[in-house]
């Protein structure tokens, strides 16, 4: 089994507008991945479109693909962007 890469989600992107998950989804792709969401207090509709089209690829791949420690304000912006607050709770494709 390949070793499980771990990214944690920053507050938010950089001014530049870039967001270091893109480069790290790209090099961990068809290995286990586990992305913590505990520092991020506002979900923006950007970073929620990488991580859903993320989800899915990793499925596809039939990888591992792990959403954890999602604060209460990435709870708030999921709702607020149209999913469950528990979207990915429990969340792991193997």
């Amino acid at each position: 089994m390949p070793d499980i890469h771990f990214h944690a989600l920053g507050p938010g992107r950089a001014r530049s507008g870039e967001d270091p998950l893109i480069p790290f989804l790209i090099g961990a792709r068809h290995a286990p991945v586990t992305i913590s969401a505990r520092d991020v207090p506002r979900l923006d509709a950007h970073r929620l479109q990488v991580l859903l089209v993320a989800q899915r690829q990793w499925a596809a791949d039939g990888a591992e693909f792990r959403l954890t420690d999602l604060s209460p304000g990435f709870r708030d912006g999921l709702e607020r962007l149209g999913l469950d607050g528990d979207h990915f709770d429990g969340e792991v494709q193997a």
